[in-house]
């Protein structure tokens, strides 16, 4: 018999290897944290665990940027690799709170105007 993996079998394989991946799945883990702390319903939990994996993985290595900017850490610590699911973990909690929040306050800008 053939002993290569089949096509299915390498894609998963890789897919489960990619970075994005592996930072989507950090970023959606602190998305449900996000939802599990704030108690909401299942379909703005299941929102938020979608954002936080999303953001995460859109935004790369540029999370361990920020979040070293945020907290106060010397830039010595960006290129940390262990630190990257640290990273996309608090994207992922703190990511769809601010845009909910930048959201809100944009519609409120423009309610403001028409009142």
């Amino acid at each position: 018999m053939n002993d290569e993996p089949g096509f299915i079998t390498a894609v998963l394989r890789d897919l489960a290897a990619s970075t994005a991946v592996i930072l989507a799945v950090w970023g959606a883990l602190g998305g449900a944290t996000n939802a599990l702390t704030t108690k909401m319903h299942l379909r703005d939990a299941l929102r938020h665990i979608l954002l936080g994996g999303i953001i995460a993985a859109g935004m790369g290595s540029l999370s361990m940027a920020l979040v070293t900017r945020w907290l106060g850490l010397p830039s010595e610590a960006i290129p940390a690799g262990g630190a990257a699911g640290s990273a996309a973990y608090l994207v992922g909690v703190f990511g769809p709170a601010f845009i909910e929040m930048t959201l809100a306050r944009l519609r409120n800008k423009g309610g403001d105007r028409d009142a």
